[in-house]
């Protein structure tokens, strides 16, 4: 088992270095702006792999206008040692195929979630199910690392590795920041603000039977998840019973120092002893 805590800027980087944590990664899933400069990523990896863990890159989808920077900075990093690569769009993976980076398949790239209303009504979150044949198009570009939420049915397949986040699950990144809209924002201007959580309740739902944006039934609505805003990912807080003995990510903007450290003994202690 290894336990790896991810941030979306260096500013907790000496906090978590502190922790009996395997790995760090910097970065998120949904936007280029909110990465650190490529002399920051380069200080944070130098810290990080200092301390004998594994350092990660994690890099946004990447639209039009940013692929090829995302890329250049992706490699910049490898040049200086052994870098994980977190992808979340096949165009930036198939850009960084052979750079000698080990190339993770990001959340973003989950498949999508059954839906089936007659069986389960009540129920916000089916898991993703990840086929096979996904796999092995991933496979295709270098990708033998996946990250996933902790409820995903992910195959086996031999010499792949899951790496499952814990607490929470990323259901959506808007291309169209409404945090940097509350804010009155605009990139770059708007990184400083997109790490306010703004935590919403879901009222109305996308009918995909009838195409058309219904009310949640009253009936429904004491099974809604709570959502959590951070930037232009949304979030639904899923607590994990215990992590077995999987690889696991805990994102730290969801606690704070002291939660954080807790959280951690209680993921260690959850693992039995043959698996240490």
């Amino acid at each position: 088992m290894t336990v790896e805590v991810r941030l979306t800027t260096t500013a907790r980087l000496k906090e978590v270095l502190s922790l009996p944590v395997d790995a760090v990664s910097i970065g998120q899933e949904g936007c280029a702006a909110k990465l650190p400069d490529t002399y920051t990523l380069h200080q944070a990896v130098d810290r990080i792999t200092g301390t004998g863990r594994r350092a990660g890159l994690v890099l946004p989808a990447a639209w039009q206008r940013t692929g090829a920077q995302l890329v250049a900075v992706s490699r910049n990093l490898a040049q200086q040692g052994p870098l994980t690569v977190t992808v979340n769009d096949l165009g930036t993976a198939a850009g960084l195929s052979g750079s000698g980076c080990e190339l993770a398949a990001g959340l973003a790239l989950m498949p999508g979630r059954p839906h089936n209303a007659a069986d389960a009504a009540r129920r916000p979150l089916q898991p993703p199910v990840f086929e096979d044949a996904y796999l092995q198009e991933l496979e295709g570009v270098g990708i033998h690392t996946l990250e996933a939420e902790a409820a995903a049915v992910v195959p086996a397949r031999p010499g792949w590795w899951v790496r499952r986040l814990i607490d929470v699950t990323p259901l959506a990144w808007a291309r169209a920041c409404p945090t940097a809209r509350r804010h009155q924002l605009a990139p770059p201007h708007c990184t400083g603000v997109c790490d306010q959580p703004v935590d919403v309740v879901a009222t109305h739902r996308w009918q995909l039977g009838h195409g058309h944006r219904e009310p949640i039934p009253v009936a429904d609505r004491p099974a809604q998840v709570p959502l959590t805003v951070y930037g232009n990912a949304v979030y639904a807080a899923t607590p994990t019973a215990h992590a077995g003995d999987n690889d696991v990510i805990i994102d730290a903007r969801f606690y704070s120092p002291d939660a954080l450290a807790e959280r951690l003994t209680t993921v260690r202690t959850s693992v039995p002893a043959a698996s240490l």
